[in-house]
């Protein structure tokens, strides 16, 4: 097992380099035009990641197609490491759906999570127009941001602890598990999942005793939560009178994605003494959420003529929503091909594969098997 810590430890690694780019927006400020654009910014800049989990999720399920015998298993930690095509790497706002009050100033290519860091992005302002009390137009800004940067990592690992044991028939039943871990003001991440793996050579009459070739059926599912804690506040709307007495409103803010992904595929493998081959062919499909949780204060305009600040752009606590929204992002369906080697030096296992689809995946492993 001390061979297996240093794995471990690399895999802790991955997530603690990863789960601080949540931090990149810890002011949401696409929120500032309403939460209606605020969704359409909140799922096209995010998306990207949401998609690399899930791709993760469906990746390191198997390095062979053999089951284990009655009682066998094996015990892997695996690192998985999807990244974002480059279409997915900026986002067009004038073909994502802001709304005709946007006003978008400068190039409107930007980045999305996934992008390359940049001090050349456009910025999204807010315009109302009123009748003053001497019958004259004003116009007023609402709020006004600079769309968010890029984190200059279009790749996204995330490890994970899998246990297969083998049943009767010629069947594998495996779990998968990441506990939840919590890194402080930058969030947490956790998963689940269970698959399971059934021999079809065996029914085949003729090959099922072939000493090297084994083919198989394999599914999985996954599921995984991750949050980041943000900060908003009526201060952050510079153009606004702040009326909200109570600050603690705004505890407990946090974005949050949960993925759920599935796959089935056919697989094949080729074992030899010590290194074996596998390959394999499937479908997988994806869903993720993105929701904004807590209170949010939402900047408008005074248009009340007996009110002391008409005219003016104000938040007061009628203004603060809660929970203002949660998103689907659009299922991700793939044809998955893969290709890996194991090593197999006594109990000791170590793979590496490569899946291709949309959202690629790069596979290590680390593990022991009996049986």
């Amino acid at each position: 097992m001390k061979k297996l810590r240093p794995v471990f430890a690399t895999a802790v690694l991955s997530v603690l380099f990863v789960v601080p780019t949540w931090s990149q927006i810890k002011q949401v400020d696409f929120i500032k035009g309403g939460f209606d654009d605020g969704q359409v910014m909140f799922k096209e800049y995010l998306a990207p990641y949401a998609n690399s989990f899930a791709a993760n999720l469906n990746g390191g399920w198997y390095n062979s197609a053999k089951p284990h015998k009655l009682g066998g298993f094996d015990i892997t930690l695996t690192l998985n490491t999807s990244w974002a095509p480059p279409s997915a790497r900026t986002m067009d706002l004038t073909g994502i759906g802001l709304s005709d009050a946007a006003t978008i100033q400068g190039d409107p290519i930007t980045p999305t999570i996934a992008g390359k860091k940049t001090d050349t992005r456009p910025d999204i302002a807010y315009q109302e127009t009123y009748t003053d009390l001497n019958g004259n137009q004003q116009t007023v800004t609402l709020a006004s941001y600079t769309t968010p940067n890029g984190t200059g990592m279009n790749a996204v690992p995330l490890p994970m602890a899998q246990l297969g044991i083998g049943l009767p028939l010629g069947t594998d039943v495996s779990v998968r598990y990441l506990p939840n871990l919590n890194f402080g003001d930058y969030g947490s991440i956790g998963l689940w999942g269970v698959g399971l793996k059934h021999s079809i050579l065996q029914h085949i009459p003729g090959l099922k005793h072939l000493p090297v070739l084994d083919v198989s059926v394999q599914g999985g599912y996954t599921s995984l939560k991750t949050f980041a804690n943000v900060n908003f506040m009526p201060s952050d709307y510079p153009e606004a009178v702040d009326l909200v007495n109570d600050a603690l409103l705004f505890n407990d803010q946090k974005i949050q994605v949960g993925v759920t992904a599935w796959t089935v595929n056919l697989i094949a493998s080729q074992t030899l003494p010590v290194i074996s081959f596998y390959e394999g062919i499937g479908y997988s499909n994806s869903k993720a959420n993105v929701g904004l949780y807590g209170n949010f204060p939402v900047a408008r305009l005074e248009t009340d003529p007996s009110n002391d600040h008409f005219g003016d752009v104000v938040v007061a606590e009628k203004d603060v929503y809660k929970d203002p929204f949660d998103v689907t992002i659009e299922n991700h369906k793939d044809l998955r091909l893969n290709v890996g080697m194991r090593l197999k030096l006594g109990v000791l296992t170590i793979q590496f594969d490569y899946t291709k689809a949309n959202y690629s995946v790069f596979t290590t492993g680390l593990g022991i098997s009996f049986r």
